[in-house]
């Protein structure tokens, strides 16, 4: 890699945490300022509230994408903006096995696995988290933040004037990263560092539809703690979530999961049990037309629908609203 490259900063990987047979939080942090901010301010410019998303550049040798051996892929943190302004930042990201980027990323988490293991297995495992945490040192070119949509009318484009009275997001799999973002809108004083008017925080219900497979269960824990927040009956403010609807599908059907060592622990089933008795509905079964048609008429309008997951989820997402009868033109937004 050179020295520097135009646009992008050097991040080091410290650890990665695999929270899935198929997915990991990758920790970076970086002293360069130049990282830039998802919110710019100062000099009386006031900060416009975002969610945001980075670019990746990994360099994984040759491709059919282009003359040079690196590529880029965008991803949205999970951690919060204030974070990154502190110097530091969290990736959930799915490996696949296929795919040029995250497979050259599971080979650079590889790198210090030895040392890793080693330690563990002479019984000092100085991560603090058990055996699913990888320690490493590794650099990676991060992307200035880049803004993904507006607040609060969730639109990649300038504010349209919409302003929800309620907001509905249909995630799938590691599309649960905007979930967090988006909820940081409820108190972005303490949880982004910047003051913003009330008429631009997320001062209304927010329910969510995740649909996730039984082997890629993604922040349970985070999930649990905004559905415990939003069941606190607060008449200033909205906090968390609703409403939640966890549809957990069967396994994935890949022969080779990126990391088959993955051990969820004895908390998963805690979690999924606490999940329910916090007011969560758990299915066995796919996005459907009569949970879409119940969750709509649950909403207070105007709503915004959010839509984020693969291809696959999003389209059905879609149609499925649709038949629905909810104006997608004008109050969907597909990430």
């Amino acid at each position: 890699m050179p020295a520097s490259i135009e646009s992008y900063v050097p991040w080091t990987l410290n650890s990665v945490e695999i929270v899935s047979s198929h997915s990991a939080i990758f920790e970076l942090t970086t002293r360069d300022l130049s990282r830039s901010t998802p919110h710019p301010r100062g000099r009386g410019r006031l900060a416009s509230p975002i969610t945001w998303h980075v670019t990746m550049l990994g360099e994984v040798g040759s491709n059919n994408e282009g003359p040079l051996p690196w590529i880029e892929r965008d991803y949205t943190p999970i951690s919060s903006a204030l974070d990154w302004e502190r110097g530091r930042v969290a990736i959930l990201i799915k490996i696949y096995n296929m795919g040029r980027l995250t497979s050259w990323l599971r080979r650079t988490r590889m790198i210090g696995n030895k040392e890793n293991e080693k330690k563990q297995d002479e019984g000092d495992d100085t991560t603090g988290k058990g055996s699913n945490i990888i320690q490493t040192k590794q650099n990676i070119w991060l992307s200035a933040p880049l803004k993904t949509l507006s607040m609060p009318n969730l639109v990649p484009d300038k504010d349209d004037g919409f302003k929800p009275s309620s907001v509905l997001l249909l995630l799938a799999g590691t599309g649960i990263v905007a979930l967090p973002q988006i909820l940081a809108h409820r108190e972005p004083t303490r949880l982004l560092g910047i003051p913003t008017p009330r008429s631009k925080q997320l001062q209304c219900p927010i329910d969510l539809i995740l649909s996730c497979r039984h082997d890629d269960l993604l922040m349970l824990e985070e999930i649990n703690d905004w559905c415990k927040q939003g069941r606190r009956l607060d008449p200033r403010r909205f906090c968390g979530l609703r409403h939640c609807t966890l549809l957990i599908t069967h396994n994935n059907e890949e022969k080779h999961a990126p990391f088959p060592e993955f051990q969820a622990g004895p908390n998963r089933d805690l979690i999924l049990q606490e999940l329910e008795e916090n007011g969560v509905t758990v299915h066995s079964h796919r996005l459907d037309n009569d949970m879409i048609s119940e969750s709509i008429g649950r909403m207070v309008e105007p709503c915004r629908v959010v839509v984020s997951g693969p291809d696959s989820f999003n389209q059905c997402a879609r149609e499925l609203l649709e038949e629905c009868g909810f104006a997608t033109s004008a109050r969907l937004t597909v990430l």
